[in-house]
C-alpha cells in the first residue's frame, strides 16, 4: 500500500509547491524590477511605460486580447520568425532593414505560463539600440519590451526579464 501511495503524494506536492502547469490563465497583476531612476510616463500605444531621466533606456508593456489562433501562432515563434518581423517592421517604417543581431531566444515560461525571451542588438545608420523581449501567453498576451542603450542598464534589464512576476487568479 505505500509503494502506491508515495507516487501520489509526491505528485500532490509537486502540484502544491507550483511546480505543475497552471490550471487558471488570469493575470490580476504583474510586478518587474525596475533600475533607480526609472518612473511611469505616459506613452501612446502601450499599457504602461517607464523610462529613465537621462532617456538611456525604457521599459513598455503590451496587453492584448488573444486571437482564437493565438496559442499555435505562440507555439510556432522562433528567432528567425521574430527577427524577420522586427526587421520587416522597421523597413516599412524606416525605409531600410537594420542589422539585427541575436542575443539570446528561450521559451523559458514565466510564472508557469508559456512564454519567450528575445533579446537582439539593433543596428540602424550608426545607432546601436539593445532590446529584451519577453511574451507571455496568458489569459491575454503580455508583452514586455525593454530598450536600451547602456551596457549598465542592459545588466539590470536582463536580471527584470527574468524575475517577471504575475498574480494569477
Amino acid at each position: 500500500m505505500k509503494k502506491k501511495i508515495l507516487p501520489l503524494l509526491a505528485l500532490m506536492l509537486v502540484f502544491l509547491a507550483g511546480c505543475g502547469p497552471k490550471l487558471n490563465d488570469h493575470v490580476t497583476d504583474y510586478q518587474i524590477d525596475l533600475p533607480a531612476g526609472f518612473e511611469e510616463i505616459e506613452m501612446e500605444g502601450v499599457d504602461a511605460c517607464w523610462a529613465n531621466a537621462g532617456l538611456t533606456g525604457n521599459v513598455n508593456l503590451k496587453i492584448t486580447a488573444k486571437a482564437s489562433t493565438a496559442n499555435a501562432a505562440f507555439k510556432a515563434i522562433t528567432a528567425d520568425i521574430a527577427r524577420d518581423t522586427i526587421s520587416s517592421a522597421w523597413k516599412e517604417q524606416y525605409g531600410s532593414e537594420p542589422t539585427i543581431t541575436d542575443r539570446y531566444f528561450t521559451k523559458d515560461p514565466v510564472c508557469g505560463l508559456p512564454a519567450y525571451q528575445y533579446s537582439y542588438v539593433l543596428e540602424y545608420e550608426g545607432q546601436q539600440v539593445t532590446q529584451i523581449l519577453v511574451s507571455i501567453n496568458a489569459d491575454k498576451t503580455y508583452a514586455f519590451a525593454y530598450t536600451t542603450n547602456d551596457d549598465g542598464i542592459l545588466k539590470e534589464f536582463d536580471a527584470s526579464a527574468k524575475n517577471i512576476q504575475l498574480t494569477i487568479e
